[in-house]
């Protein structure tokens, strides 16, 4: 999106290293040790979850505001962190796939979700008659990475692809010029 920030490495790295020092912690020989760390990490996430949820509830007066934590890579992330993405996770499917529904006109006849839970999007497509199998592999593979980069936080996602229903075909039955006599093969 345009105005987010890329990913950093440096703290991608920086948190990889955290998580690698809580691993390490986990194999103390001190148990105490262990459980006093946690618990100030705990207490210092506790306090910036407080400080964002206040932080949202004043954004949340502009949309624009609202919008832009969500555009930006950081900013969503650490949110998501949180639990606090300013955009509700089946608004971010809703988007993410009419984005997609655009891209893909003419390869997809329809595509819909479900949210089953808070953190469970079942996705039903509905291929184009003429999209091939390479065509649906390459289709299913998009719209899982698009609707994961959307929503990391979506813990069960499932996109099924299913065939459409036979069109209903009307017959009309033609009155023959002989009527009854003729069908009956009388002169």
């Amino acid at each position: 999106m345009p105005g987010a920030a890329a990913p950093d490495a440096e703290f991608e790295q920086r948190f990889a290293r955290v998580e690698g020092l809580l691993a390490e912690l986990a194999h103390s020989s001190d148990p105490m040790l262990e459980r006093a760390t946690r618990e100030i990490l705990a207490t210092v996430l506790e306090l910036h979850h407080r400080g964002l949820e206040r932080v949202l509830e004043v954004a949340a007066r502009d949309a624009t505001v609202r919008e832009a934590f969500a555009a930006d890579g950081r900013i969503s992330a650490m949110l998501l962190l949180h639990g606090l993405h300013p955009v509700p996770l089946a608004e971010r499917i809703s988007r993410t796939l009419g984005i997609l529904r655009e891209r893909y006109r003419s390869k997809i006849e329809s595509i819909d979700f479900e949210a089953r839970g808070s953190a469970e999007i079942f996705v039903r497509v509905v291929p184009a008659g003429s999209a091939c199998q390479s065509t649906r592999a390459t289709l299913k593979k998009d719209l899982e990475d698009s609707l994961l980069a959307a929503a990391p936080d979506v813990e069960t996602l499932l996109v099924e692809f299913s065939e459409a229903p036979p069109a209903l075909i009307t017959l009309r039955v033609r009155p023959n010029a002989g009527g009854d006599q003729a069908a009956r093969g009388e002169p």
